[in-house]
C-alpha cells in the first residue's frame, strides 16, 4: 500500500523534478522553467542547493541503512533540511539501496519497509543485482531508477545529475558515477526520464553531429570508437592521479598526524 499511496501523490503533478545535491543545480532556474504543477524531490543534504526556504510542493528523501533501522545522515542534517521548506513536505521517503552483489547472490524477495518514514523505496528489490558489485548507488540515482521502473507514466526531470565533480561538494568513490551516467543517459534516450540540462542546450550532441556530417559511420561504430577513446583517456587520468597520490604521501601523513590533536 505504501508505494500505491506515493504513486497516487505523483499522479497529481505534471512533472516530478529530482533535485540533486550538486553544484550544477540552479533551483531558481529550474522552478522558472518547469510547469506550475511540479513536485520537487529533494534529499536530506538539500542545504547544499537551497539558500532560502523553498515555497513549492516538495518531497524529502532520506537514505536508510541497516535494513531501514537507521538513517545515514545525522540529526543536524534533518533539522537544517526541515528549516528550508516554507511548508511541510508532501511526503518523506526512505530509500534503501545497498551495495551491488554478484549475479546469482540471494535476491531481496520482498520489498523492505521502515518504521522511520511513512514510505520506503527499496531499490534492491525493484532492480535486483543491477548495480556494479561492491559499489553503492547514490540516493538520487536509486530514486530515479525506482521511478522509471515503478511509475513509468511519471514525467521525471533530473536536475543537476551531471556526475561530475565540482570545487565545493565531495563525490564519494563508493558510488559508480560512470555506470550511473550511462544508465541515466540510456533512459533519457528512450524517453523514460528527462534531463533538465538537456533542455537548455542543443538536442544533438557532439557524436550525433558526426552522423549528420559523415553518414557512413553508423551509431554502433561511433559508440565503439568513443568507448575505446574514453577508456584510454581514463587510464591516462588514473596514472596521473596515482603519481599525484604518491607525491603527496608525506603531506597526507603530516596532515593525519596533526589531525589527531584537533579532535
Amino acid at each position: 500500500m505504501q508505494s500505491r499511496v506515493f504513486e497516487a501523490l505523483l499522479s497529481r503533478y505534471e512533472t516530478v523534478a529530482l533535485i540533486a545535491n550538486s553544484e550544477g543545480v540552479d533551483v531558481d532556474a529550474v522552478v522558472r522553467a518547469l510547469p506550475e504543477r511540479t513536485l520537487y524531490v529533494f534529499f536530506t543534504g538539500c542545504a547544499k542547493v537551497l539558500t532560502r526556504p523553498f515555497d513549492g510542493d516538495a518531497v524529502l528523501c532520506h537514505r536508510l541503512i541497516a535494513d531501514g533501522t537507521r538513517f545515514l545522515k545525522s540529526r543536524k542534517h534533518f533539522d537544517r533540511a526541515y528549516s528550508l521548506f516554507s511548508q511541510p513536505p508532501k511526503a518523506e521517503i526512505g530509500v534503501l539501496a545497498d551495495r551491488g552483489v554478484p549475479e546469482g547472490a540471494p535476491r531481496v524477495t520482498t520489498a523492505r519497509t521502515s518504521t522511520l518514514v511513512p514510505y520506503t523505496l527499496d531499490f534492491d528489490h525493484a532492480l535486483g543485482p543491477l548495480y556494479p558489485v561492491d559499489r553503492m548507488p547514490t540516493t538520487g540515482f536509486a530514486v530515479a531508477l525506482w521511478l522509471a521502473e515503478k511509475v513509468p507514466d511519471a514525467n521525471v526531470s533530473l536536475c543537476g545529475f551531471t556526475g561530475t565533480a565540482g570545487l565545493q561538494f565531495n563525490m564519494y568513490s563508493e558510488h559508480d558515477w560512470t555506470f550511473e551516467q550511462i544508465m541515466l543517459q540510456l533512459l533519457a534516450q528512450k524517453g523514460r526520464i528527462r534531463r533538465f540540462e538537456d533542455s537548455l542546450c542543443e538536442p544533438a550532441g557532439a557524436l550525433a553531429r558526426i552522423i549528420g556530417r559523415f553518414p557512413e559511420f553508423d551509431e554502433a561504430t561511433i559508440a565503439l570508437v568513443a568507448a575505446n577513446v574514453l577508456a584510454n583517456r581514463l587510464t591516462g587520468t588514473e596514472r596521473q592521479v596515482s603519481r599525484l597520490w604518491a607525491r603527496t604521501k608525506l603531506e597526507r601523513k603530516i596532515r593525519a598526524f596533526f589531525k589527531r590533536f584537533t579532535h
